[in-house]
C-alpha cells in the first residue's frame, strides 16, 4: 500500500518550525525577519506558498500556527520566533 500523503498544512507547519531553528541557531537572534523566514522555507521546499494553502499573507500564514511561531508586528518590519513553548524541545 502507497503511504499516506502527508497533510499540506501539517508539513507547512513542521517546515515554518524547522526555517525558524535554522534562523535562531545561525544568528543566536530571539526575533527573526519574517521574509528571512519565508525565505529559508522557500529554499528548503521550493513549492512552499502561504497563498496555496489559503492565506492571503505570510503573516496570516504565521498567525494561524501559534502553537509553533509568535510573530510582533508592533514595527513596520515583521518579525517572528519560535513559540518559546516550543524551544525547549
Amino acid at each position: 500500500a502507497e503511504p499516506e500523503p502527508e497533510d499540506v498544512q501539517q508539513a507547512a507547519t513542521r517546515l515554518l518550525e524547522r526555517a525558524l531553528r535554522l534562523g535562531h541557531e545561525k544568528d543566536d537572534e530571539e526575533w527573526l525577519h519574517s521574509s528571512a523566514v519565508k525565505s529559508q522555507m522557500k529554499r528548503m521546499d521550493p513549492s512552499f506558498s502561504e497563498k496555496a494553502l489559503g492565506f492571503r499573507s505570510f503573516s496570516d500564514f504565521v498567525k494561524s500556527r501559534e502553537s509553533v511561531a509568535e510573530l510582533d508586528e508592533t514595527d513596520p518590519v515583521r518579525l517572528v520566533r519560535l513559540n518559546p513553548t516550543r524551544t525547549a524541545r
